[in-house]
């Protein structure tokens, strides 16, 4: 954007001053100049071209660039006028205060004087164009995030200072019952307190916290939200306020639920006629069915997220292009980092999920164990501790061909197999370690004939009296849920491709080893 988008509005009685003046106006800096020879006229030009910048004689007849120009900052305030008088009268100069006159010029003219002074008022003219744009441009992005997502904010108390309406949508209240309310308002009582301690910690820590919580509406009812936190931080890098991103994913968890529920309707249905195999077929199709709806979510999930990525990183590029002068765009820069951050771990788990989903049994082929690793790895993340595969901290970003171990396997299945097995490990961990004790590492091995995957953790190990059975079925040392079929299962599979899994107690926790044979030994069932 150049000056020649600027316009301008020069008033002057004098005809040869008037003249010259517009002329050097025209020719040197401004494409379109709008010329008058009073303050009647200037203020009917004003109204009919809304000039940018305005260059007023003061004493003139009819109706003097003062009283003009009171009439102009009525209408914008914000347009720059800048009097040319002839001498400093006090009483003028203050009237010209009281009105806003933003500059002076004082007669005898020089075009050196006028063009250096003007420079600096189109600068600053400019300079507003591009913040209203920019300001336009965040404004539409904000608009794509609430229709995206329900979007809280709150004070560094918990107060809440905003709400969209998702959200209202979402937790019943009127956007009038939720301002000036601590956030709290939405708590279940059944949520643990350790939930809301260790959120507290972590933001106030400058951290992003994330997690699935469970709420209560206005009306009592329960719902579920996938929830992200984050500190905005101000000056000294001092935190201002919180915002919250949250998606609803009620719907989900009831599918979920039932879904559990039927497959232990089902299996005790089947204890009672003591078919312990049709038992483990019956959980297999379950897995299946939850793959198939694992295909569809990620497919509902996939387009949206798509679509606000694309936005996002083009809201990035447009906060990049901001001048530096502008004091928030440090403060947009860093925020969009971290919205970008969430935006790319959602898509990495919905990119897992329908990779998984979308294998077939079929017959094993070639393929790298360390991918299906990692792959599930990305679904268990969400109750992760501090994990290390080939000793490096594990991401969801890893690449999934760093490591190369080839085997014949049915991916699916092997997949399903190490989410038993971190699944469990994580349980441990998370009843008998604090979240900054855990470890729990992953290493494989190319041994002879087998690629050997190894998980090690610190989380109590195994009973005593649970470990020469722990692989019959329901069988479970667990003291909260499960029912004892998931080992019994991971060890078919194994039995299957012609491998083993082997448990013991090592150091401060637990040690599975799976053995993969590099080349087929049994023929597998399709």
């Amino acid at each position: 954007m150049s000056s020649n988008e600027i316009s301008i509005l020069f008033v002057e009685d004098d005809e040869i001053i008037r003249s010259k003046i517009s002329e050097f106006l025209h020719s040197k800096i401004f494409k379109n100049v709008y010329v008058a020879k009073n303050g009647e006229e200037g203020l009917l030009k004003y109204r009919e071209y809304k000039p940018d910048i305005i260059l007023t004689d003061l004493t003139m007849p009819v109706m003097s660039g003062l009283e003009m120009s009171k009439e102009i900052k009525l209408i914008n305030e914000d347009t720059p006028i800048l009097l040319i008088t002839s001498h400093f009268e006090k009483e003028i100069t203050e009237a010209a205060v009281d009105v806003g006159i933003d500059a002076y010029l004082f007669k005898p003219l020089t075009l050196e004087r006028v063009e250096k002074i003007l420079n600096k008022y189109i600068k600053r003219v400019l300079l507003q164009r591009e913040i209203k744009n920019k300001h336009k441009l965040l404004e539409q992005y904000k608009n794509i995030m609430d229709i995206s997502a329900s979007v809280t904010k709150t004070d560094i108390n918990g107060t809440i200072t905003y709400v969209n309406d998702l959200f209202c949508d979402m937790s019943g209240y009127t956007k009038e019952e939720l301002i000036g309310k601590n956030h709290n308002i939405i708590k279940h009582p059944s949520t643990p307190q350790k939930t809301y301690t260790y959120m507290w910690d972590t933001i106030k820590n400058k951290k992003i916290w994330r997690s699935s919580i469970k709420n209560r509406k206005k009306n009592g009812e329960d719902y579920y939200e996938s929830t992200v936190i984050a500190p905005i931080l101000g000056k000294d890098d001092v935190i201002q306020e919180y915002i919250s991103l949250k998606q609803d994913i009620t719907e989900i968890y009831t599918k979920k639920e039932i879904l559990k529920k039927r497959i232990q309707q089902e299996v005790e249905k089947n204890i009672i006629f003591h078919k312990e195999r049709e038992k483990e077929r019956l959980l297999e199709e379950k897995f299946s069915i939850i793959g198939k709806m694992a295909a569809g979510i990620t497919h509902e999930i996939n387009t949206p997220l798509t679509y606000i990525k694309g936005n996002l990183e083009l809201m990035i590029n447009d906060i990049k292009e901001l001048s530096d002068d502008i004091k928030q765009k440090n403060y947009l820069q860093e925020d969009s980092k971290i919205v970008l951050e969430g935006v790319n771990r959602i898509a990495s788990i919905v990119e897992s999920m329908r990779e998984m989903a979308s294998q077939a049994k079929g017959k094993p082929k070639d393929a790298n164990v360390y991918s299906s690793l990692i792959t599930a790895l990305i679904l268990s993340y969400n109750k992760a501790s501090l994990i290390t595969v080939q000793n490096e901290p594990f991401m969801i970003s890893m690449n999934k061909e760093a490591y190369s171990f080839i085997a014949p396997i049915q991916k699916q299945r092997i997949e399903q197999v190490f989410i038993i097995i971190i699944n469990n490990a994580l349980d441990a961990l998370k009843l008998n370690k604090n979240f900054d004790e855990r470890t729990f590492d992953i290493t494989l091995k190319d041994e002879n004939e087998y690629i050997v995957v190894s998980f090690q953790d610190n989380g109590g190990g195994i009973n005593e009296d649970i470990l020469p059975k722990m692989f019959d079925a329901f069988q479970s040392s667990k003291l909260e849920g499960g029912i004892g079929i998931g080992l019994n299962v991971a060890k078919r599979i194994m039995e299957d491709h012609g491998g083993k899994i082997v448990a013991s107690n090592h150091g401060e926790g637990a040690l599975f080893q799976i053995y993969i044979p590099k080349k087929l030994k049994l023929q597998i069932n399709e």
